[in-house]
């Protein structure tokens, strides 16, 4: 229904290159061009072969007015690549349907004004039968006006109901009630190519028209994906498959659509492609990022996320990774490399650690029980024992301290209680 204290406006979307189109092919391709409308209004209807009309009365104040919704639809079939498309408005869906076969880009907002917009119109839009089209003839009646100053009891006897039934649905006289399609649950996409191809450019091109879809039928139901699957049918070989994952649920086709093309890049096809699938079984919550009111500085997560993404999508999953401890005392074996989709795990509490550390700890000389390096160390903190390892072979008993240097750098040292012994240099704080 529309949303309270607002008329009822009905955007009706014409597309005629679906009318030269299999049935089964237009109607796929129909209900893909729907499931993207929902970006526009919850309501959205079929009207096979060729149209569908979007309730957009409740939207205007949401887009900024009639020219945004206007912009924002013609700027969505054309991604779609839904070119020509012919759209018009008027507060029943009879009567934009009319005018987008007849006067494409009327925009009507009440009953009384769509009544003087269809009077000159042509009686062939109400889509009478040889028969019926034959009376009108008959009755001089060429324009949607003369039925109008006809009696409708009388008209309807000569011509029939449907016709005049139609005529009185657009003016909004007669009830019309329209099947709203039901988002589903996961999402399903086919586009066939225009030539089998094995330039993975080309397949990609269809890609995103898939994605645009996607990403439309998201936007309405407010939700994300993290993982969706592209599938690209080939006549003599297996379907080759490509998984595109993400960090975070998303719906932000430009970041989509460039993952996407990553991956395509770096598959090689076995045979010609002649066929795309896009699939996305599980559709999330979508939990967008607010803004700030004053601009911070740095770089934000989101920025960083996206990044990471596409390195992946360029480099493989196994080229990037992040750090995380481990919960063992020895610092060389105190982080490890994960994935970077792995799950955070809760911090693990220890004493202040230098933020670099060599690879392998240098030994330092040492006087009378006291290290140099570059003079005398003067110990700040410590000792803090580590005692660890036994259960691998790689025990270590070390007491480590925080010194200072003669030139006032702060280094982490220790003194090692096993073989060789001896003083050594294993970290840097500044």
């Amino acid at each position: 229904m529309p949303e309270p204290h607002t008329s009822p406006l009905w955007l009706a979307v014409r597309l005629p290159a679906l009318a030269a189109e299999p049935p089964a092919s237009a109607g796929h391709t129909l209900e893909q061009v729907g499931l993207w409308g929902l970006e526009l209004t919850h309501q959205v209807s079929l009207a096979p072969p060729d149209t569908l009309f979007l309730e957009v009365g409740g939207s205007q104040r949401l887009f900024g007015g009639p020219g945004e919704i206007r912009r924002h639809a013609r700027e969505g079939l054309q991604g779609l690549g839904q070119t020509p498309a012919y759209l018009a408005a008027a507060p029943t869906p009879q009567g934009a349907r009319l005018l987008a076969r007849a006067s494409p880009g009327t925009w009507v907002t009440d009953r009384r004004t769509l009544r003087h917009t269809l009077m000159p119109l042509p009686c062939q839009l109400l889509d009478p039968t040889p028969a019926q089209q034959e009376a009108l003839d008959a009755l001089g009646l060429s324009r949607l006006g003369d039925c109008l100053r006809m009696p409708r009891s009388g008209l309807r006897r000569r011509i029939g109901d449907p016709p005049v039934r139609r005529l009185e649905q657009a003016l909004g006289e007669r009830p019309e009630p329209r099947h709203c399609i039901t988002p589903p649950q996961h999402y399903r996409g086919r586009l066939e190519l225009p030539a089998p191809t094995t330039a993975t450019r080309a397949a990609g091109f269809g890609l995103h028209r898939l994605l645009r879809a996607l990403v439309g039928m998201l936007r309405g139901i407010d939700a994300g994906v993290q993982q969706a699957t592209v599938i690209l049918e080939h006549p003599d070989a297996p379907e080759t498959r490509l998984t595109l994952g993400f960090l975070r649920p998303t719906r932000d086709l430009e970041h989509m659509a460039h993952i996407a093309r990553h991956r395509l890049e770096r598959q090689r096809l076995p045979d010609v492609a002649v066929a795309i699938r896009l699939e996305a079984d599980q559709l999330l919550p979508y939990h967008g990022t607010s803004g700030q009111l004053f601009e911070e500085v740095g770089t934000s997560t989101e920025a960083v996320r996206t990044l990471s993404e596409r390195l992946i999508a360029r480099l493989g999953t196994d080229c990037v990774h992040r750090l995380a401890v481990c919960p063992d005392p020895r610092p060389e074996r105190a982080w490890r490399r994960i994935p970077l989709e792995h799950p955070d795990q809760p911090p693990v509490a220890t004493p202040p650690r230098p933020a670099w550390l060599l690879r392998r700890p240098q030994r330092l000389r040492s006087s009378e029980d006291r290290p140099y390096w570059g003079g005398p160390l003067h110990l700040e903190a410590g000792p803090e024992r580590i005692e660890s390892g036994w259960w691998d072979g790689e025990d270590v008993v070390r007491d480590y301290y925080v010194a200072r240097a003669p030139g006032g750098s702060r280094l982490w040292v220790y003194r090692d209680h096993r073989p060789p012994y001896g003083w050594h240099l294993h970290g840097f704080f500044a």
